[in-house]
């Protein structure tokens, strides 16, 4: 029998060291007068008077110098509040020096030295006063600084004395920082204006206002809760309260119209002013103030089913029903592929004198239909809310049931203001809610939703997909967002 091993032996040695207490406090005050002994020279050093003195006055003469340049470049019409909160820091700073008070000198300074250097190189610091956050056709924008246009992109952030326009096949989506949503029609010009913070409001009071002015053209207006927006033409100003949904038209007569659909309007010109309330139109022209319209109401879609499939494999006529509007004349019909309903995009633009249009889909892919009233006189509500269906070749495929969850692909969120546009793409067919809220989707599953958020600091995009067999994917994003 072969005899065991001897197991190897570890040992570990431990030195035991003992200090006393006495010593142990004679260290610690040791080190903390050190520290105090530190902190009073660099304290000395900082604040000695003449070398204080001349360094505020060395900060004082910078900030000068970067100021007047700020003054000069081509920021500067954009800038002009910047530039004012950099000339008063630097006044203060001045102001501190001739009393002796160098220390609030050189920071007032100091503070005016980087404001106006943000400034003169263009650091982006600069706050906007709205965004592009869709688009379609042909749209423009000439900067405040330049005289030529440039194409616009989704995104792109608009300042004061931009220009934005639009072609005959060109539509945009806007929305101001303060929350109000320009939705700009065909051949429309107008101007950005720098937006406002009203710090004292009271409860029910605004407390952010966005400003435009209009040259030609038609714009939709959605004001939010707490903003209010002034629209300046060359013949009136309209003071569109919260929480309105109102219409502008100006036409090459300079004549401005004005239709509340929702909320509360005052329109003012040089011979008066009006107020108007729900479904009411105002023309102000040269003459001065129009009577009062009385609009219709808007239809409501019925059938089919938003986001409703049909299999182009099985023709059949697809009727489209609505509400029938007491007293209208007429309903306008418009089918598109586009949401924003670009005009090369309207496939069906027709009046119809019943609430309902049998039509025929040849084509596939995903459409977009809604209907607005005609009323006597010409007069006309807003289009319906938008409902959409998709026309896809063949059913889906055989052999059991889907248990396959959808795709559901994000782009990175773009914040704008208390407004995020969110991007994505999903499975052919699938229906897409953000937070709750249905957003368009595409016949290649392609989908964009904007979002407003009430919450200053950290949120939560909770966007969901689910496909025709009822299987759902869930992702979630956070955004940042800070009120203005």
């Amino acid at each position: 029998m072969a005899a065991k091993k001897d197991g190897r032996r570890f040992e570990v040695e431990l030195d035991w060291y003992y200090v006393s207490k006495e010593t142990l406090w004679r260290w610690v005050l040791l080190l903390v007068g050190a520290a105090i002994l530190v902190s009073a020279g660099i304290y000395w050093w900082l604040n000695r008077g003449d070398d204080l003195a001349g360094r505020a006055t060395r900060e004082i003469a910078a900030a000068d110098e970067l100021l007047a340049k700020a003054r000069t470049s081509p920021g500067a019409i954009r800038a002009r509040e910047e530039i004012a909160v950099a000339a008063q820091k630097l006044e203060n700073a001045r102001a501190s020096h001739a009393g002796a008070r160098y220390a609030d000198a050189l920071k007032e300074a100091v503070e005016a030295r980087q404001l106006a250097l943000r400034i003169t190189s263009g650091a982006g610091t600069l706050r906007h006063d709205a965004a592009i956050m869709e688009l379609g056709g042909r749209v423009e924008i000439q900067r405040a600084s330049r005289a030529t246009w440039e194409g616009a992109r989704v995104g792109m952030k608009l300042y004061e004395g931009d220009f934005l326009k639009t072609g005959a096949n060109g539509l945009a989506e806007v929305m101001a920082v303060d929350g109000t949503f320009y939705r700009i029609k065909p051949e429309t010009l107008f101007e950005v204006h720098r937006g406002k913070t009203f710090a004292g409001a009271g409860e029910g009071e605004p407390k952010r206002q966005s400003e435009i002015k209009f040259i030609v053209g038609t714009v939709d207006i959605d004001t939010g809760e707490g903003s209010r927006s002034i629209v300046r033409t060359d013949a009136a100003t309209a003071d569109i309260a919260s929480r309105s949904n109102v219409g502008v038209d100006v036409d090459p007569s300079k004549a401005t119209g004005v239709s509340t659909y929702r909320g509360r309007v005052t329109l003012s010109t040089a011979s008066g002013s009006v107020t108007l309330g729900d479904r009411e139109r105002v023309v102000a022209s040269a003459g001065g103030l129009g009577p009062k319209t009385i609009l219709p109401d808007p239809p409501r879609p019925i059938a089919p089913d938003d986001a409703a499939v049909f299999d182009l494999n099985r023709p059949q006529p697809l009727t489209l029903k609505w509400s029938p509007v007491p007293g209208a004349a007429r309903y306008r019909l418009q089918i598109a592929r586009s949401r924003l309903y670009i005009p090369d995009s309207i496939v069906i633009v027709d009046d119809r004198p019943r609430p309902e249009a049998v039509v025929s889909v040849t084509e596939e892919g995903a459409f977009y239909w809604r209907v607005a009233t005609l009323g006597k006189g010409n007069v006309v509500s807003e289009w319906s809310p938008t409902r959409r269906f998709k026309v896809l070749r063949g059913g889906r495929t055989s052999g059991g049931p889907d248990s396959t969850p959808p795709e559901l692909v994000l782009s990175r969120p773009q914040v704008n203001g208390t407004l995020v546009i969110l991007s994505g793409r999903s499975e052919p067919g699938a229906a897409v809610s953000v937070n709750g809220e249905p957003a368009d989707v595409d016949a290649s599953g392609t989908f964009k939703k904007v979002i407003s958020f009430a919450n200053e600091g950290v949120n939560v995009l909770t966007v969901r997909a689910v496909d025709g067999a009822g299987n759902e994917t869930l992702r979630r994003e956070t955004v940042m967002i800070e009120i203005y």
